[in-house]
């Protein structure tokens, strides 16, 4: 495959920027509020979907690596408010692999993930849960090749009721063909843009592997902006730190995009009562 033309900063950071300051404001909903791994971020809060509630998101990242090449990765997910405080979701997700030859495209993981939220925000603590996940091989040319696991401890805490601070840390179990077991982390905050239904938001992300390996770090910066009741956009820009040390100038452009919806039976709404007139 030929090299593909290499693609500068400025657009990339000209859509950023009219995203932010785009789109009409949603009335009283607060999706936008959600920060969903991968929505840009790889931090995520510590809260669920909302009790019967489901979500359809999807998330692409466009990479452009030294000598013009690009590769892609995309996420399709479904995911529920199962019961209350409680969060189940699964997904796939999709990537390309540039060569000095072709281009590979297909399925690298099937995806599976639980959230428990087992204590609120208070005055003098964060919001605290747990976060389990999976990623099965899917024996495409890309796939991973075994099983990998992972947990999470996520905390969400609130200032002034409008800032917020997010920490996430754990662990991940993977093969040593898959890159092998790491610990993994980060810090990240969000502020909503005045009274508008959009949100500023950023994050250091680090994964340090269990043996031996250098420390992949990232830094990424989005926005979340709520265009309808129902539907919130994402578009985010993120790098790896390390590979500049190596003269890799690495970028991502993430954008994303969700549509939450409910089954009417599936919520039980009493009968309305027919008082007596008297």
């Amino acid at each position: 495959m030929s090299a593909a033309r290499r693609v500068p900063a400025l657009p990339l950071f000209a859509v950023w920027v009219v995203a932010i300051f785009s789109g009409r404001e949603a009335i009283a909903q607060e999706d936008f509020r959600s920060l969903d791994a991968g929505r840009p971020l790889k931090v995520t809060d510590a809260y669920p979907k909302k009790y019967l509630e489901w979500e359809f998101q999807f998330g692409l990242q466009g990479r452009w690596m030294e000598g013009g090449q690009r590769s892609y990765e995309g996420l399709l997910s479904l995911e529920t408010g199962l019961f209350r405080n409680f969060e189940i979701g699964a997904g796939l997700q999709v990537a390309t692999e540039p060569d000095a030859v072709s281009t590979t495209n297909g399925i690298e993981s099937l995806e599976f993930e639980a959230l428990y939220n087992f204590r609120h925000e208070g005055w003098t603590w964060p919001a605290v849960a747990i976060q389990v996940g999976a990623e099965a091989p899917t024996g495409s040319d890309i796939s991973r090749e075994d099983w990998a696991w992972g947990a999470d401890l996520l905390l969400t805490r609130s200032f002034a009721n409008r800032f917020r601070i997010h920490v996430n840390g754990g662990y991940a179990l993977a093969s040593e063909v898959d890159g092998g077991d790491y610990w993994r982390g980060g810090v990240a905050f969000d502020v909503p843009m005045g009274f508008s239904s959009r949100l500023i938001m950023g994050d250091l992300y680090a994964e340090i592997p269990a043996d031996t390996g250098p420390t992949r770090t990232w830094a990424e910066l989005g926005t979340r902006v709520q265009v309808t009741n129902l539907t919130v956009i994402d578009v985010g820009l993120t790098t790896r730190l390390d590979e500049w040390r190596r003269g890799l100038a690495n970028v991502k452009l993430v954008v994303g995009f969700s549509r939450v919806f409910g089954f009417g039976g599936l919520v039980r709404v009493p009968e309305y009562p027919n008082p007596r007139i008297r």
